[in-house]
């Protein structure tokens, strides 16, 4: 392996992305009349926050639907730097434009060179005659994070299939699938990608109904070939961006790539209508991760919970 290959593998662009947002931010913040500063993400029809230099309006987290954002109007033509939203033609009809006085923004793209998300800034009062903002200098840090943008998901794809090669040897001997080890490996990834760049993620935990009855009655050859079976199924269901692991004794675990809190309940239910059809008894509880509001860890923890409520009510 060449050492560029090497030093692609064990650069981190997620978290040198959050790194540069942050200090991006930060110094805007520093350096403009403007209170709050984000770097945000448009994705689902909504803007949701990443990372957050916070003091009146913006939270890390906070969504809003993406048609209602002033952000829409700046990229759809409106002016980039706003002293006043309340007088200008563009931003003066808005609801938002009551809560924000002034305004800054720059698009941010990504590796595909499409819109990722929104470099902005605002505060409640209008901007005085005396307050100025550089929009050149929020133009120049808007490429800048694009161009890091961009560096950090080539190199951070190159960084993750090494990675992921380690996880998916990590493997449960009787199904093949992901082990814990493995899972916890893949977990990981998927809460840096979270923070960094609010990619969607979602999580099901799946319970073997009756194990221990077919255990006791036909015995462990017959609950092997069950969980076999099970694993087997979950696996046949499961996309290129899915991951499935036996987690432990009778639980499985699927991770989704890319599946967000509106589409969860359907593709989730395909893999237990798939174990239903093959006689396969199971309760499942699902969650997704949302940057701000749920990691990773407690989406499996209320997946967990939901899974248990469904399994004895």
């Amino acid at each position: 392996m060449t050492r560029v290959a090497e030093d692609t593998q064990e650069f981190n662009g997620a978290q040198i992305f959050t790194d540069s947002s942050e200090q991006a931010i930060a110094y805007l913040k520093a350096h403009t009349p403007l209170t709050d500063w984000s770097v945000s993400r448009v994705i689902d029809g909504e803007q949701v926050h990443l990372h957050v230099e916070p003091d009146q309006l913006l939270t890390t987290g906070q969504r809003v639907e993406w048609e209602e954002s002033l952000c829409s109007r700046m990229v759809n033509g409106a002016a980039h730097v706003v002293g006043n939203t309340r007088l200008d033609p563009d931003y003066s009809s808005m609801r938002f434009s009551a809560k924000v006085g002034a305004y800054a923004g720059y698009t941010l793209k990504d590796d595909r060179d499409e819109m990722f998300g929104v470099l902005c800034g605002v505060r409640t009062d209008p901007l005085t005659e005396e307050e100025k903002i550089d929009e050149e200098l929020v133009a120049l840090i808007s490429s800048l994070l694009s161009a890091q943008l961009k560096l950090a998901r080539v190199a951070d794809r190159e960084r993750r299939n090494s990675e992921l090669s380690d996880a998916l040897a990590q493997t449960d001997a009787l199904t093949g699938l992901l082990n814990r080890r493995g899972w916890d490996k893949i977990t990981s990834d998927a809460q840096e990608r979270l923070e960094a760049f609010g990619d969607a993620v979602s999580v099901a935990v799946i319970d073997l109904n009756g194990l221990k009855v077919v255990n006791d009655i036909q015995g462990h050859v017959a609950g092997d070939d069950l969980l076999q079976r099970t694993g087997e199924i979950l696996r046949n269901k499961s996309t290129e961006s899915c991951r499935v692991a036996r987690y432990g004794g009778d639980e499985f675990m699927i991770l989704a790539n890319g599946v967000s809190p509106s589409q969860t309940e359907s593709y989730f239910s395909a893999f237990t209508d798939a174990l239903e059809d093959a006689g396969i008894s199971v309760a499942m509880g699902h969650c997704s991760a949302q940057p701000g509001r749920t990691n990773v860890e407690q989406c499996i923890a209320e997946a967990d919970a939901l899974m248990y409520r469904q399994k004895y009510q």
